[in-house]
């Protein structure tokens, strides 16, 4: 019921942004035309199902950043949406965009070939079968060029507050990275393991590491993103 208020109220509003126009500049194919495809793009995007409320009670949010819905860049379908209301839900890996009516509407990760907010690209990784490759899920494309570095998020429910029979949830976070390397994924969980990884420069690695007081647990992703960029410089013509 709820995905057909949403496609008639993308109706109604593409006919009503059509009367306004100028009709004596276009003929009627022209408008039948411009407006059954603005309704099939629309249609497209808000056909998904509504998100599901979560089935516990939590002290704070599973969404990437902040739970407000942020105005982000979604290439959906074969469409890209230059402006979409987008927010990333962390525990249960879906990306939910707001549709007109109001509606929580989760996009279907097939469909999906990327979204980008809160400054980072986010996109829906399908297994290709190389060595090492990650489960399918929403990863973070922190870069791309000889080297791939990607980045996995996710949630787990864990008991804050015990009142009676009444259980409150906090969120544990889990975060991994994927260096692809010469046609393989390396999953980084370490410092060690990303100079491992990385293999040559390694006096070169360090003196970064240490000019910019990185520490693994407290700065990872800034020190990822460095170390992949600086090697990749550093490797050009090996």
């Amino acid at each position: 019921m709820k995905k057909i208020h949403i496609l008639l109220y993308i109706i109604v509003l593409g006919w009503q942004q059509l009367l306004a126009q100028d009709s004596l500049h276009f003929g009627t194919d022209h408008y039948v035309s411009g407006y059954m495809k603005a309704v099939l793009a629309n249609a497209s995007l808000y056909s998904g199902n509504c998100q599901q409320s979560l089935e516990f009670r939590v002290i704070d949010h599973q969404y990437f950043k902040e739970q407000h819905y942020v105005i982000g860049k979604l290439f959906y379908n074969g469409i890209l949406y230059p402006d979409v209301l987008l927010r990333w839900d962390l525990y249960r890996d879906e990306l939910i965009v707001l549709s007109p009516a109001g509606s929580n509407i989760v996009l279907i990760n097939e469909n999906t070939g990327f979204a980008e907010i809160h400054g980072y690209h986010i996109f829906y990784h399908h297994p290709d079968g190389s060595t090492g490759c990650p489960s399918a899920g929403y990863y973070l494309l922190l870069h791309s060029g000889k080297y791939r570095l990607l980045e996995k998020i996710s949630y787990s429910p864990n008991v804050a507050k015990i009142e009676g029979k009444r259980l409150t949830y906090t969120f544990l976070v889990s975060s991994f990275f994927y260096l692809q390397k010469d046609e393989v994924y390396h999953k980084i969980n370490s410092q060690r393991k990303l100079l491992k990884t990385l293999g040559t420069h390694r006096k070169e690695m360090k003196s970064l590491i240490q000019s910019n007081g990185y520490k693994y647990k407290r700065n990872a992703e800034e020190m990822a993103l460095e170390l992949v960029k600086e090697h990749e410089k550093l490797s050009r013509y090996e």
